[in-house]
C-alpha cells in the first residue's frame, strides 16, 4: 500500500484584472431618484387631449345611431339595437302591423280635436258631442289594445312558450300599435292581414 499525501497545491488562482468588481465604496454615478418621481414617470394619461376623445366618442356614438337607425328603416336586423332584435321580437312587430287598429289612427284624431277646440265655443252643442265621440274613441281604443295583448300573448306562448317572452314585450307592443303604421320603426315587413304563423 502506498501512502498519498495531499498535495500541497492549496493555492486558488485569482484573477489578473480585477476591475470587473466593484469595490463597496463605488457610486453609480447618479442620485436615486424619489419615489414621486419614479410614479410620475411611469403613469400615463389615457388621453392625451380629454377634449378630441370626447368629441371622438361623440362622432362615433353619432355613427352608431345612424347605422342602427339606417338598419331599422331597411329591416336589417344584425344592425338593430338590441331591443329589436330576435325572432321573438320580429314576431311581436309582424303581429301589430298586420292588424287594423284604432289606436293608431288615435294621434291624427287627436290633432284634429285640439285644432276644433280653439272654435268649440262657435259650434254650441255640437261641440260637446265632439267632446263625447272623441272620449269614446279614447275608451274603445283602450279597450282593442287591451284585447289585442291578451291574444299576442296566448299565441306567443302556443309559439314559443312562456320562458322566451322579452322583457317589456307589452310596452314594446302597445306603444307600436298606437303609433301610425307609415311611423312604426322598425319599419313593417308584413302586409295587413298578413299574421305570423
Amino acid at each position: 500500500m502506498t501512502d498519498k499525501t495531499p498535495s500541497d497545491d492549496s493555492t486558488v488562482e485569482v484573477p489578473a484584472d480585477d476591475s470587473t468588481i466593484a469595490a463597496p465604496s463605488d457610486k453609480k454615478g447618479r442620485p436615486t431618484p424619489k419615489r414621486k418621481d419614479q410614479e410620475a414617470a411611469n403613469r400615463r394619461t389615457l388621453f392625451d387631449d380629454p377634449k378630441a376623445a370626447k368629441k371622438a366618442d361623440r362622432e362615433k356614438m353619432r355613427v352608431q345611431r345612424d347605422k342602427e337607425y339606417q338598419a331599422m328603416r331597411e329591416g336589417d336586423e344584425r344592425n338593430m339595437p338590441l331591443e329589436h332584435r330576435g325572432p321573438e321580437r320580429r314576431w311581436l312587430r309582424d303581429y301589430v302591423d298586420a292588424r287594423w287598429s284604432m289606436g293608431e289612427f288615435l294621434l291624427p284624431v287627436a290633432i284634429i280635436f285640439v285644432i276644433l277646440s280653439l272654435f268649440m265655443g262657435q259650434f254650441g252643442a255640437l261641440g260637446g258631442l265632439m267632446v263625447l265621440i272623441f272620449y269614446v274613441l279614447v275608451l274603445a281604443a283602450a279597450v282593442e289594445t287591451f284585447v289585442m295583448v291578451r291574444r299576442m300573448k296566448k299565441r306567443f306562448i302556443e309559439k314559443f312558450g312562456a320562458s322566451r317572452m322579452p322583457r317589456g314585450w307589452t310596452f314594446y307592443v302597445i306603444s307600436r300599435a298606437l303609433n301610425m303604421r307609415r311611423f312604426r320603426v322598425p319599419r313593417p315587413k308584413v302586409a295587413r292581414g298578413e299574421f305570423p304563423v
